[in-house]
């Protein structure tokens, strides 16, 4: 058996500065292996195959080298171009998959100043064992540096921005492992033990039986090991025009009389033993292909998928199930920032079903967990396009609250403003609104995302915005019950907003 190492190493890559960094690989049995970075020196015995050993913690710096050499077969690798310090792992769907060549950003992103201390590594798409061994992926698998448009293009928009945010503030090489998949439910990325421990999640586990039962296995297999066709150029400029964001409208009306591929075909089955979708199936093939190497955090990005499927309810707890399991994997309780789902509305069987109800569940996991953090952005959604084209103002925005709790840089203020509490008195409802910085202020219609209603009714009103309260005034001394609703719906554009830009979180609460 040759040398190797573990995917996630090679040239250009960025190590995880103050923590040990391990190293991992295979090699034939009882071999010696010896890995060397900046001078330090550490052995390791491969057994069963397989290699593992922990360098020391390190300053960050640029510019060394790793080395790892095998003793029974004089074999030697050499990375060159390594850098040490912030390293995160950027989770989720297409949102966060989002390439910055999509971005509406991206003339003048793709067009700036090089940083080759920004490098981002996107692990390639692996729906079951043995799949990454007979296809290629040219496009992924090894680091990349902020240089040149054609290495820019291939980065994570929503990973860069944020990348960008943490090389100002910290001065040090920041490195993003991209470990994600478009069209993917929270599911696919936690192990089965853990989904198999919340009974809560059994829809997901009973669903997958479903499918299962009706698959003819012997056609199945025979068919996943066909080689994968390389897309049309059709399907090509189909996906560049969807992700730049052209109106797909019709075709998306249409989509229903649609000729399918035949149903034998492996990669049609919606959920099964060797698709993406599948229960714990790239928690497996990919997440557990890049752990345990060192960390500083988790950013995510993910969610319409599970409300596609119909799973917005317990959604919570997909998320807190996942989030565990993640810091279980690694062994420490890593900070976790989860951007909250965009406005979007869409159209015909792919339109959103309760984003609303979902945002919340995003907001009640991470109240539940500490050092895990929400990101608004009611701003940043299309009304028709899911994978909306501003993200440079999502990746910012996470940039600046993970600045703030994981490096504690308190001179931001990072976090957007969200709902405290509610009180009637008389005409008026007096609403205060925390992260308020130096005050609210509106951008646009408030009566077009606030909504008030007593048994069904419809209520007017007129608003007062005084610094951290919104205050309601209307005929409103002889109701009951009145409902109070901002931005609870699919689709809708942020008003309010706190002095920093940042907009407020939708709420429901009664008074």
């Amino acid at each position: 058996m040759k040398l190797q190492l573990a995917l996630v190493f090679g040239e250009h890559m960025i190590l995880q500065q103050g923590v040990s960094i391990p190293v991992w690989g295979r090699s034939a049995n009882n071999d010696e292996i010896c890995v060397e970075l900046s001078g330090v020196r550490e052995t390791a015995i491969a057994e069963n195959g397989e290699w593992f050993m922990k360098l020391p913690a390190m300053e960050a710096c640029r510019k060394t080298s790793m080395s790892v050499t095998s003793k029974l077969t004089g074999e030697k690798i050499v990375f060159e171009d390594v850098a040490i310090g912030e390293v995160w792992l950027a989770g989720g769907q297409s949102n966060m998959e989002f390439i910055m060549k999509y971005d509406v950003d991206a003339p003048e992103t793709l067009h700036g100043e090089d940083d080759e201390d920004l490098r981002y590594f996107c692990f390639p798409h692996a729906p079951f064992l043995g799949y990454l061994e007979k296809e290629t992926c040219p496009d992924q698998g090894f680091w990349r540096k902020w240089k040149g448009e054609e290495n820019k293009k291939f980065f994570s928009a929503v990973g860069t921005y944020m990348g960008m945010i943490l090389r100002k503030k910290l001065d040090v090489p920041v490195g993003i492992i991209a470990c994600n998949w478009g069209g993917t439910p929270a599911s696919a990325w936690t192990s089965m033990e853990d989904l198999k421990g919340n009974e809560k999640l059994n829809a997901v586990l009973e669903e997958y039986e479903k499918n299962c039962s009706l698959i003819d296995f012997r056609k199945y297999y025979e068919s996943s090991e066909l080689p994968v066709p390389l897309p049309s150029p059709q399907q090509l400029d189909f996906e560049d025009r969807f992700m730049m964001g052209e109106d797909m409208t019709e075709f998306f009306k249409n989509f229903e009389n649609m000729p399918m591929p035949d149903i034998s075909v492996w990669s049609t089955y919606p959920i099964a033993p060797r698709s993406a979708t599948r229960p714990a199936g790239l928690y497996e093939m990919m997440l557990k292909r890049v752990h345990p190497y060192a960390i500083k955090g988790f950013i995510w990005y993910q969610g319409e998928d599970d409300d596609a499927r119909g799973w917005y309810d317990f959604y919570d707890e997909s998320m807190v199930t996942m989030i565990r399991c993640w810091r279980k994997l690694w062994g420490e309780d890593l900070p976790f920032y989860q951007v909250e789902l965009a406005p979007f509305e869409g159209v015909g069987i792919t339109g959103a079903k309760a984003y609303d109800v979902m945002r919340h569940k995003q907001a009640k996991a991470a109240e539940s967990l500490e050092d895990v953090y929400d990101v608004c952005i009611l701003d940043a959604g299309e009304r028709f396009n899911i994978h909306p084209r501003h993200k440079k103002l999502v990746g910012e925005r996470l940039g600046r609250i993970v600045m703030k709790h994981s490096y504690g840089d308190e001179s931001l203020t990072a976090d957007c403003p969200i709902f405290e509490k509610a009180e009637r008195n008389g005409d008026e409802i007096v609403i205060a609104i925390n992260n308020a910085a130096e005050g609210l202020c509106a951008k646009g219609e408030l009566k077009d995302v606030l909504l008030l209603k007593t048994d069904d009714t419809s209520l007017d009103y007129e608003y007062e915005l005084d610094k951290e309260r919104l205050i309601l005034r209307g005929q409103f001394k002889d109701l009951e019950k009145i409902s109070v609703e901002y931005c609870e719906m699919n689709y809708c554009v942020a008003v309010l907003y706190n002095s920093e830009g940042n907009p407020l979180f939708g709420f429901r609460c009664e008074v």
